[in-house]
């Protein structure tokens, strides 16, 4: 009869419910509690301290920065039982931390929405990818539940090679752009030869072991589906017989996986044999083994790197690999003998010898190990604060999903909009008398995350002055009116914020900039989400196709209320002051703090590795990236399908990139570039093409060639139109179909200097300090506003 316990783990429902204390408490906590920088969480529930990856990432952090805090939540294994207190330690442990790290399964965490602040890191245990783990095993025994979420909210994975992020994507059921091929932690002192040395030296003395004497480690893994289940057939070796035909020469060491008895407890009669299984970790041991025998572990990966042989004992095959099965044919991992029978053993481990022949397979399932493993993840993930979202982006701005356009019943919305501001304003009254604190908050609703343009604005801020204090509140108005209620909590959170700061910083229309009755104390700046003034917005558009009801608009107050806006370039001034109403005095020249990233050499290198290491395809090809601009009904009047062919066609790599509200696959033939924004992609683009995106203006600061594809055109000027003159003022040809386009581009129509010569009339970036000009530039108003009691 099945225990209590296994039927609680194959019901998925029941899983989750276990857990939800610990899910609501999480939940609550992201709500009231801010992430603190440079936090590191460890969580294990198979290790009783820090050892395996984690140490060694522990190490680092502390090498790298000594004044990181780093938390370590441990249990021996999945059996033992949670401390009470940790219903509600671990959760706000895990709310606080920048980066929570996990190194195995871990089913508390997997119903909680990570908040965008904070990393899920999952740096497997094991290399390679050798048996099915995970969603790879959904259908097989031991294959995750029915509507199980396990392993499905990390937002991060590390893993040992390029070759093997596919299978780590599917294993987890997260996108592959999530799987970075940074190495493991744990392999960088087989590269280290006196480590390896030393560990050699003091496992012999452990087990009195002489240096002639060679070793055969025997470290299987165990059978069934899972830790609950697992067994092992400790009658598969002959024990007595394999160390009595090996003679003195050798001695035996077996280590049993962690899952199942070592061999001294279920067979205590075995004395021929040193039990190892008391050795949390494997890692010396390997190191001291002239030969390992494998089955199915991982082991034989990090074995690998010593460049010594291994024989494969598999006496149960055919069974396996029906009722687990393996991400590549099994004859692909065997780099020595195979043996199904154990009489067979002695002579394959006497005979076993290191060829070389086994390079490939270093260079397949390890390529990404090279003893800097956890120097790399420490540095490109645990410590740098998770960026602002890549999700499919297309331009960086574009508007929220529909506008509130009304028709049909005005007299309601116009209601609700009064109700809104007159409950919004009561809301706020009381709160006024609390006083305001050198405090800047920033608030957008345009993004899923934290932009870019907040935490360098931020950096740039601390930079200046780092008395002042910054709070960043981000979230997008959820679709649905319960949703929406909870959407209103949060508003209640900006108005503390705001009546306690005096600055506000916003990035697109909020209501709790343009509805409320500030007073004095507070300044309020507008930095519009996107480059220069392209395609009209705001009070541009009023009663347009694309833009508000006028009077729902006026209900709203529309962008009433701001002390200063942010404008790219002089050219931008007379759009800034018309589509926000406000008069051209208030507009200040001060390009987006992101448009640094664009022109940092360090920034843009960085960024050009990390696209070819995600996707290795881009290398070595001319790459044209078409961003079409968001609209309302989610289409795009290119067909994108068609048009990759044709520049495929025409020698150039078509990737094509949408606004992150128009979620479309366009199938296998369109490369879409997972996981990285437009404005990242422009730092690999030779050529760029567009219909109406603003994104035209990063990549005219680029210097990169612009087409500008619109088969619309003369529909789109009678619903949106531009600030500038479309037909004569852009840097680039108009072509209306994919042949004028490759046309245009043979000619070479579009040209860097075009471009550049565009972009100086619309962007005009401050002399400062490299690599943070913008952000210093707009970070000096803020610190200046905040350091003042009173408006300017």
């Amino acid at each position: 009869m099945p225990s209590p316990r296994s039927i609680l783990r194959r019901v998925s429902f029941l899983h989750q419910l276990r857990f939800a204390p610990y899910a609501v408490t999480y939940g609550i906590l992201t709500r009231l509690v801010r992430v603190k920088p440079a936090r590191t969480l460890f969580l294990s529930d198979s290790r009783a301290d820090y050892s395996g990856n984690i140490e060694f990432l522990r190490d680092e952090i502390r090498r790298q920065d000594p004044d990181a805090e780093i938390i370590g939540l441990f249990k021996r294994s999945m059996a033992h039982r949670r401390r009470v207190r940790d219903i509600f330690r671990l959760p706000w442990l895990a709310a606080t931390a920048q980066t929570i790290v996990v190194d195995d399964y871990y089913p508390l965490i997997y119903s909680w929405k990570i908040r965008s602040e904070s990393r899920l890191l999952q740096v497997w245990h094991a290399a390679g990818a050798f048996k099915r783990v995970g969603w790879s095993r959904d259908g097989l025994p031991g294959g995750p539940a029915k509507g199980s979420l396990a392993h499905k909210n990390y937002t991060d994975a590390t893993v040992s090679s390029s070759a093997v992020r596919a299978n780590y994507a599917e294993a987890y059921g997260i996108d592959i752009a999530k799987v970075k091929p940074l190495g493991v932690p744990r392999t960088d002192v087989f590269f280290d030869a006196d480590f390896v040395a030393n560990a050699n030296r003091e496992v012999r003395e452990r087990y009195g072991i002489s240096e002639s004497t060679k070793i055969a480690l025997y470290a299987p893994t165990f059978r069934g589906p899972g830790h609950l289940t697992a067994v092992f057939d400790y009658d598969c070796v002959d024990w007595d017989a394999l160390t009595r035909d090996l003679g003195d020469d050798w001695v035996v060491m077996v280590k049993m996986h962690p899952f199942v008895k070592p061999l001294i407890v279920a067979r205590p009669d075995v004395t021929s044999i040193i039990d190892v299984t008391a050795d949390r970790e494997i890692t010396q041991l390997l190191m001291a083994a002239d030969v390992l025998i494998a089955d199915y572990s991982s082991t034989i990966f990090e074995f690998a790197l010593l460049k010594r042989p291994i024989v494969f004992f598999c006496p149960d095959l055919e069974q396996y690999t029906a009722e687990r099965d393996f991400y590549y044919p099994f004859e692909e991992y065997v780099t020595g003998p195979l043996v199904k029978d154990p009489a067979g053993l002695p002579d394959a481990i006497r005979s076993a010898r290191y060829t070389g022949a086994e390079e490939a397979f270093r260079e397949r399932f390890l390529g990404a190990c090279d003893g800097h493993s956890s120097e790399r993840i420490v540095r490109e993930l645990i410590l740098t604060p998770r960026e602002t979202a890549r999700p499919e982006a297309a331009a960086p701005g574009g508007g929220n999903i529909a506008p509130t356009r009304a028709s049909g019943a005005m007299g309601l919305r116009l209601l609700v909009a009064g109700a809104a501001r007159i409950g919004l304003n009561l809301a706020y009254l009381p709160l006024r008398v609390l006083p305001r604190r050198r405090k800047v908050v920033m608030i957008s609703r345009e993004h899923e995350t934290v932009p870019e343009d907040f935490v360098d604005l931020e950096a740039a801020i601390r930079r200046a002055d780092p008395s002042v204090k910054v709070v960043t509140l981000v979230r997008m108005v959820p679709p649905g009116y319960l949703a929406k209620l909870g959407y209103a909590v949060h508003m209640l959170e900006q108005l503390y914020h705001v009546a306690t700061s005096r600055v506000l910083v916003i990035d697109t229309y909020a209501m709790v900039a343009s509805l409320l009755r500030h007073g004095p104390g507070l300044t309020v700046i507008q930095i519009w989400h996107a480059l220069g003034a392209f395609k009209k917005f705001g009070l541009s558009i009023l009663d347009h196709p694309e833009g508000r009801d006028a009077r729902l608009a006026a209900a709203m107050r529309m962008h009433r209320g701001y002390d200063m806006v942010l404008a790219s370039g002089e050219a931008c001034r007379a759009p800034y002051a018309e589509a926000f109403g406000v008069p051209a005095s208030r507009i200040e020249i001060a390009p987006l703090p992101r448009v640094d990233r664009l022109v940092d050499p360090e920034r843009v290198a960085a960024t050009r590795t990390a696209i070819f290491d995600v996707h290795p395809h881009l290398r070595g090809k001319r790459i044209a990236v078409f961003a079409p601009t968001f609209r309302l009904d989610g289409s795009v009047a290119v067909d994108a399908v068609e048009l990759a062919a044709a520049m495929r066609d025409a020698g150039i790599h078509l990737v094509v990139k949408l606004h992150p509200l128009m979620p479309r696959d366009f199938g296998p033939d369109v490369d879409t570039a997972a996981g990285f924004s437009t404005q990242e992609l422009l730092q690999v683009a030779d050529l760029f093409v567009t219909d109406y995106s603003s994104v035209l203006y990063e990549a005219a600061a680029l210097g990169i060639p612009t087409y500008f594809l619109a088969p619309d055109l003369d529909e789109y000027i009678a619903s949106r139109d531009f600030y500038l003159d479309y037909r004569h003022d852009l840097p680039g040809p108009i072509v209306r179909d994919s042949a004028q386009l490759i046309a245009a581009i043979a000619a070479d129509e579009a040209s860097a200097e075009t471009a550049k010569a565009f972009a100086d009339r619309w962007v005009q970036i401050p002399e400062g300090r490299a690599g943070s000009a913008c952000a210093d530039a707009v970070a000096q108003r803020v610190v200046s506003a905040a350091s003042s009691s009173r408006k300017a």
